[in-house]
């Protein structure tokens, strides 16, 4: 008969019960045990204690018996006397004969019932010495009452001293003690009764309460080190597990450097044997391992020398070096090691192998500052490069050129020939700049088909005419890329510096302008900057006007795009896009006008115009529709964006975990502290942060480390060329892998393709932005597009999808060392 369900929760019940007495009598027994080994220490301790003092007892006792029989009185009967001394002489003898022998023995242990003897020891001392106050003085002179106070003060201080750590035995001395010298001084008469009455009880009273107080440190100072040796063997435990186990190493050095108890993990993982690296230099070992690395890289091992001499804690020294003939990075973080006075006797640190994250970190750093198709230099790294230059040249009085460069009709063979031709096209386009201007030059691609080339030391214009036409002349030969001869000329625009601009974005825009003025003249040609193209600048300056007059008369609106979960298809926000119809000009495109509302500073009133509209308007969508507003850099480095941002939330109604503002990688370029501060107040406020275009700018790990965004956007550049480019899909997947490793989600810009969406599926994308699920929208078409949005048909996608490999490419060899 199977056991009924009140059975079975009786049984259980009785199992709890017996499990919780079982780990009651556990914790009992750990606390008895713990109790019993602090006792044990105690006893250890009062017990050396005592043999430390004892010969100061015994001599102090035997020197007091000495003096008092010499000056007793007259009257005391020899034979007491001799009996009494005999009596102090014995037991002195009796303690310096326990003295002698157990001084040189180091007692592991002392049992209670050696203390229990010391007790009584002490109160037969005690007894002793308080016959002398009453049978030694019978006269009653007062030099001899004096003297033999004086005698028992000081046996009660000899006594005290030595019994400081042991209260019972200091009960048993100071009682038998007090017996016979309180009832002599009140036996006395004299004037001293009074007086030696109250000192006798006060030092009796002190020594006591001292015994007490010293008891109760010394049992508190055991009981601390009892526990700190159980949690030093609990740690010794972790760690021997933690390096048996863990991808870490651990490490130690005395004061003098030297490597101490070095484990196996350690020494396997330099490919040496404990035996080499035991009171081995570790300075002097990593310049071993260093030999034949870069006097750049062997700077490391300064640093780490430079930390170690310091004496703080440090933190991630990265110290890169050769084990068995190949390269590895290792961070050292580590914190040095004191002694119970604080004198720094070594160090003791974690060594951990980060070669992958470097590599990667590489890679990384190397796509933010080149062109992934071409390898040139990109926009962002050039502008740095051409900063540099232009600094240069103020302090050294040298002279340089920008060269803007433009292939003429390009579009059309991409829209002829198709892209792949055209990716290659650049490729060979690259490789002739190059070889046309020389190593010491700066060749980048800043996007599409324009170019752009730094002369860093050029004087005269007949050297820079010289080098512009070997680029016209490199390409009047037809590229011949994928089995086709393309005709391919360059357009080029000439500015120098100093004379024509001594920033990077006047020398930018100088060039630009004398290339427009090339190719308006007669492509495949070349044109210095001269005055003249500044009108191109006045029209800017109209553009300027035209565009408060458009902020004071409304003429600037929000259209908003759809972001699509890839998940489940649905419309999860929109992004707000700004439009500026112009009344005599039409439509301006933001790409023309966001430029000048930088440069004049009008970027904060509209940047704060169109955040809080977004916010309004988004405030009626249902929830949890989002709204993603594009923040400009110099809306960033402006001070008082994090309280703009609280107005609009404010103002609207609308709840902070609904607004997303969008930033770009640029506005880490000059100002990364305070961005980074300012973003952290944006987050505090409840609203997300997404990377705009991550990838084409200024992108860094070290960014992403200090500031987590919630939101990556992949730019449409890398989009468009997802399934024509291997290169491309590689940087798609290491940059979805790096948001899903940092926990953040991904937009894809530009989705135009069924095909793109199954790529950036496949590859574990979050959402889409594009073409694909809809064009900008007036802000009151929103509500009726998200309405309609499932009632509509997904759009089919292709049965099969075969793409190249898209594993990442092996990192570039031509990595400059300034990037490692």
């Amino acid at each position: 008969m199977p056991p009924s369900p009140k059975t079975n929760r009786s049984s259980s019940t009785a199992l709890r019960r017996r499990e919780a007495e079982r780990r009651r009598a556990d914790r009992r027994s750990s606390v008895q045990s713990s109790e019993a080994a602090v006792d044990a220490r105690v006893r250890l301790r009062q017990h050396a204690a005592v043999l430390r003092t004892l010969p100061w007892m015994a001599s102090m006792s035997l020197m007091n018996a000495l003096l008092l029989s010499f000056t007793a009185s007259p009257q005391i009967p020899q034979t007491w006397l001799l009996v009494w001394l005999t009596g102090i002489v014995a037991l002195t003898l009796a303690q310096l004969q326990f003295w002698f022998n157990h001084r040189r023995q180091r007692a592991t242990a002392v049992s209670p019932r050696r203390i229990t003897s010391y007790d009584l020891h002490a109160a037969l001392i005690g007894t002793v010495w308080s016959l002398a106050p009453g049978s030694l003085v019978f006269d009653g002179q007062p030099a001899h009452q004096l003297t033999i106070g004086l005698s028992m003060v000081a046996m009660l201080s000899a006594g005290a001293f030595t019994l400081l750590s042991m209260p019972r035995a200091m009960y048993a001395f100071t009682g038998a003690l007090s017996l016979g010298t309180l009832a002599s001084y009140v036996g006395w008469g004299s004037g001293l009764q009074t007086y030696g009455v109250v000192q006798w009880i006060v030092l009796t009273g002190l020594a006591i309460g001292a015994s007490r107080g010293v008891r109760r440190n010394l049992q508190a100072r055991v009981s601390a080190e009892v526990k700190a040796e159980h949690q030093n063997q609990l740690i010794g435990l972790l760690l021997r597990d933690f390096e048996e186990h863990g991808s870490d190493v651990l490490w130690e050095i005395d004061s003098t450097g030297r490597l101490k108890h070095v484990s196996k993990q350690f020494a396997g993982a330099l490919g040496l044997t404990v035996e080499d690296l035991n009171d081995h230099s570790l300075l002097a070992l990593l310049a071993d391992l260093q030999k034949k690395l870069s006097e750049t890289d062997r700077e490391s091992a300064n640093t780490l020398h430079e930390r170690l001499t310091q004496g703080h804690p440090f933190r991630d020294v990265l110290l890169p070096m050769v084990i068995q003939g190949k390269q590895r990075w290792w961070s050292m973080t580590a914190k040095p090691l004191v002694d119970e006075r604080g004198s720094a006797i070594g160090w003791r640190g974690v060594a951990r192998d980060v070669t992958q994250a470097r590599i990667a970190d590489r890679r990384l750093a190397w796509l933010a500052h080149y062109d992934t198709l071409t390898g040139l230099t990109n926009r962002a790294h050039f502008r740095v490069l051409l900063e540099g230059a232009l600094q240069n040249s103020r302090t050294r009085l040298s002279q340089g050129a920008v060269m803007c460069l433009d292939l003429d009709g390009f579009k059309n063979v991409n829209d002829t020939l198709g892209h792949a031709t055209g990716d290659a096209l650049l490729v060979e386009v690259s490789r002739r700049i190059k070889d046309a201007v020389g190593r010491n030059n700066v060749v980048a691609r800043l996007g599409g088909d324009e170019f752009a080339v730094l002369l860093r030391s050029v004087r005269e214009e007949a050297e820079i005419g010289t080098t512009a036409q070997r680029i016209v002349d490199a390409m009047r030969a037809p590229c011949e890329v994928m089995g086709a001869a393309v005709p391919v000329r360059v357009s080029i625009g000439i500015a120098r510096f100093p004379q024509d601009g001594t920033t990077v974005d006047e020398m930018m825009q100088n060039g630009d302008l004398a290339l427009y003025d090339a190719k308006a003249n007669a492509t495949g040609s070349m044109r210095f900057f001269v005055a003249r193209l500044g009108e191109q600048i006045r029209r800017r300056l109209v553009l300027e006007r035209d565009l408060r007059e458009a902020m004071e008369k409304n003429q600037l609106s929000l259209h908003y795009q759809p972001k699509v979960s890839l998940h489940d298809w649905e419309v999860i926000g929109f992004e707000a896009l700004l439009r500026w119809n112009h009344p005599e000009h039409g439509a301006i495109t933001p790409a023309e006008f966001i430029p000048v509302a930088e440069e004049s500073g009008l970027i904060l009133p509209m940047g704060e115009w169109a955040l809080t509209e977004a916010c309004c308007q988004a405030a009626r969508w249902p929830d949890p529709l989002q709204v993603a507003v594009n923040i400009s850099p110099v809306q960033v480095m402006a001070q008082n964006l994090p309280e703009a941002v609280q107005r609009a939330l404010r103002t609207s109604g609308l709840a902070p975990g609904r607004l997303e503002l969008e930033i770009t990688e640029s506005v880490f370029i000059n100002d990364n502290r305070g961005t980074v501060e300012r973003l952290h107040a944006l987050r505090r406020l409840g609203v997300q942060i997404a990377l705009d275009d991550f990838g084409t700018g200024y992108s860094s790990l070290a960014y992403l480390r200090r500031f987590p965004f919630d939101t990556l956007k992949i730019d449409r550049a890398f989009v468009r060329e997802l399934l024509i480019s291997r290169d491309a899909r590689s940087i798609v997947r290491n940059i979805l892998a790096l948001a899903k490793s940092l926990r953040m989600s991904t937009v894809a810009e530009g989705v135009e393709e069924p095909l793109q969406i199954n790529v950036l599926e496949a590859e574990g994308c979050n959402m889409v932005q594009g073409y694909f699920a809809s064009r900008p929208m007036p802000a009151d078409q929103v509500l009726e597009f998200v309405l309609k949005w499932r009632e509509r048909d997904r759009p089919q996608r292709p049965r099969e999808l075969e793409l190249e490999d898209t594993r990442t490419a092996e990192l570039m060899p031509s990595l400059p060392e300034t990037m490692l």
